[in-house]
């Protein structure tokens, strides 16, 4: 039997990127995923390729900056599968820029996909997630930039992901009771589609080259630490923040001095 056979495991933010090849990580241990997107084309693509290749999933829709949106999507998962066994939370937006230039509404907008949506996720997730005859799993996706390193320009997205991981250290106490695991994944450089998108390869290479493993990390390394939580090996932890980022944040100099100020 696979890891996580008669699961239903719901993933946001899986149309692409790390969410995507987490819930695929999920199906190919037997899971049935429901893929979690705001841009319906992507989801639907990872819908496709995954019951192409056999495995169970379905989709549903939603933006995590409005609440009926969250709400709404808990409730057709649950419609489809009859329950919720673990979540992950890999989807967030960003807000880039000097924070005394920051526009307001994209710092509102941020805080409601980034913050407030953590509230809106709980209060839809923990009372099916507590009803799991495995004990429910909820998975945050943060940063290594939350606490442990600084990138120009990412203040306020960095700050959302550390009130994430308080966030989530709060909610292990006051759901742990109800058999409901909560912890925290937090990447450091990862290769995702996005980021490729932003930076280029010989920036990448520079930047992890002083990383006690010196590359970007992949999504699946991420991939693998969410199972990890997920799984019964990890029966016993809880409120936890599993730092996936190659060594970056001990790096004898930081990665500041090569992206310049």
């Amino acid at each position: 039997m696979s890891r996580f056979d008669g699961r239903v495991v719901l993933v946001t933010g899986a149309g692409r990127g790390m969410g995507r090849v987490i819930a695929q990580s999920f199906a190919e241990e037997g899971a049935t995923v429901v893929i979690a997107a705001r841009t319906p084309s992507y989801g639907e693509q990872a819908v496709e390729e995954l019951t192409a290749a056999g495995h169970r999933a379905s989709l549903v829709r939603g933006d995590l900056s409005d609440r009926a949106d969250v709400a709404r999507m808990f409730e057709e998962a649950v419609a489809q599968h009859g329950k919720l066994d673990v979540v992950v939370h890999c989807a967030s937006d960003n807000a880039q820029g000097p924070i005394t230039q920051m526009d307001d509404d994209a710092l509102d907008h941020l805080l409601r996909s980034n913050v407030h949506s953590l509230h809106w996720i709980a209060k839809a997730a923990v009372p099916h997630l507590s009803a799991s005859e495995h004990r429910g799993r909820l998975v945050f996706i943060s940063s290594a930039g939350a606490n442990r390193v600084f990138t120009p320009g990412l203040i306020a997205y960095m700050s959302t992901k550390a009130y994430m991981e308080a966030f989530a250290r709060g909610l292990a106490v006051e759901v742990g009771p109800q058999g409901v695991l909560v912890n925290v994944v937090a990447p450091g450089m990862i290769a995702t589609d996005r980021m490729l998108g932003h930076l280029q390869p010989a920036m990448v290479a520079a930047v992890s080259s002083s990383y006690a493993v010196p590359r970007a990390g992949q999504p699946h390394e991420i991939a693998a630490g969410v199972m990890y939580l997920a799984s019964s090996e990890a029966s016993y932890v809880t409120g936890s923040v599993l730092l996936i980022d190659g060594g970056a944040s001990m790096a004898p100099f930081p990665a500041r001095a090569l992206l310049g100020d």
